[in-house]
């Protein structure tokens, strides 16, 4: 349920961004949840694969550049939606890398409000273990 959750904030976060960023256009909101299993999917490899190759860039400038990476991932999930028929496009880097920072932003705060934090961990120190020899 929480994975639904995550989808359907992101989704909303899409929307937000439209709304706001010049250069950003939507279809329905049901184009929007696809899109937002497309930017899970290449966040997930093509965004780690770039993160990773540009270790240097990002360590130098304290994660920032991890900003300009997510702008490309954005930019590259909207020609890859357009090319199958959803209506969610960007139209440049710019306007992809303020929708990946306005989207992440809304959907960010939507999970903290709305998801439950795991309270199952134990809110102490750690238990240590014993060795018995």
């Amino acid at each position: 349920m929480t994975t639904v959750l995550r989808f359907l904030f992101s989704a909303i976060g899409l929307l937000v961004a439209c709304a706001f960023v010049p250069g950003l256009g939507h279809g329905s909101f049901l184009d929007l949840l696809i899109v937002a299993v497309i930017l899970a999917a290449l966040n997930t490899t093509v965004g780690s694969l770039l993160k990773v190759i540009a270790f240097v860039p990002v360590a130098c400038s304290f994660g920032c550049f991890s900003l300009v990476i997510n702008g490309l991932v954005f930019w590259l999930a909207g020609a890859l939606s357009s090319r199958l028929g959803l209506g969610f496009t960007v139209s440049g880097f710019w306007a992809g890398f303020f929708g990946a920072l306005v989207s992440s932003i809304i959907a960010s705060v939507l999970g903290a409000i709305f998801i439950p934090k795991d309270r199952q961990r134990p809110q102490g120190p750690s238990p240590r273990i014993k060795v018995v020899n």
